[in-house]
């Protein structure tokens, strides 16, 4: 990799582990699900050049936003309010990759060698260990919900594989503007208190919905795509672990989230999982190219 794409990587880890630190921040004064509505508006909006329909795909594409866009976040802002903390919810949602594995193999008929085996079982294994953090214990409710929101997603990114001709920008847009009538709805059925905290400006609120709108989901997802059309996934896989970390590192300087060694121990276990899954899965992938 050149230096500047290397420089870029960074950048984009730096910016998807803040990303958790920014959703923090936005549902302390605005409700879960009404910050993801905002936040699917923007998308849609900012994206609205890229909503161009997909002939053949409409269905997939509609079913991944539900999956994606409404599910895995209502679950994952959900759990981000009441984990107590950035760092395990930046080490939990790690779990899509092993459940994107595990899914390829029961509804793709994908062949998995002992190595990602290996892999799989030291992701869980690793939250498992985050699991009997006392810090952790005390909002395991939190998160499981962080769980089943990577479950969700990993089903979304298998029905992707299975989507032809969208892409990723496109994809986003379609999420953001499917997804913005049904989290606004919901939002307004189980929570309460939308108008007012929409009509009491708050700077670092509306800092951190633009930030999750523009620079997550657009700069940082369009950054790494341009990333993903110049090298092959296996180079860019070890920068992808990079993200947790730097959520990990914001959450303690930021907000003094304490780190035991159970949660050292859990976190390393399960980002080693993670990247011997993701190295394989892309040493696979290049082999099947090569082959083609």
């Amino acid at each position: 990799m050149t230096l500047p794409h290397i420089g870029l990587a960074l950048l984009i880890n730096v910016i998807w582990g803040f990303s958790f630190v920014a959703a923090k921040i936005g549902i302390e004064h605005y409700s879960p699900l009404f910050f993801t509505a905002l936040r699917f508006l923007l998308v849609a909006l900012f994206l609205f050049p890229f909503l161009k329909p997909v002939k053949g795909s409409m269905k997939m594409v509609a079913a991944i936003a539900v999956l994606v866009g409404i599910v895995h976040f209502t679950l994952l802002y959900l759990g981000l309010s009441i984990a107590g903390g950035v760092s395990a919810v930046a080490i939990t949602i790690q779990l899509v990759a092993p459940f994107s594995l595990v899914m390829a193999i029961l509804f793709l008929g994908e062949s998995v060698g002992w190595r990602r085996v290996l892999g799989m079982a030291l992701a869980f294994g690793g939250v498992l260990i985050l699991g009997f953090d006392p810090i952790v214990f005390d909002h395991l409710d939190g998160v499981i919900l962080v769980a089943l929101a990577a479950l969700c997603m990993a089903g979304g990114l298998i029905l992707m594989r299975m989507v032809q001709g969208v892409g990723t920008m496109s994809m986003q847009a379609w999420i953001g503007l499917i997804s913005f009538p049904g989290m606004m709805a919901l939002s307004f059925v189980i929570e309460e208190g939308q108008v007012a905290a929409a009509m009491d400006f708050n700077w670092m609120a509306v800092s951190a919905l633009l930030f999750t709108t523009l620079i997550t989901t657009i700069i940082a997802h369009g950054g790494w795509y341009h990333l993903l059309q110049t090298y092959p996934v296996s180079v860019l896989t070890p920068y992808g672990l990079l993200a947790p970390v730097f959520g990990v590192g914001f959450g303690v300087f930021l907000f003094g989230e304490p780190l035991t060694w159970k949660f050292i121990v859990g976190g390393l276990v399960t980002l080693a999982g993670v990247f011997v899954i993701n190295i394989r899965t892309a040493a696979k992938a290049e082999e099947r190219q090569s082959a083609g």
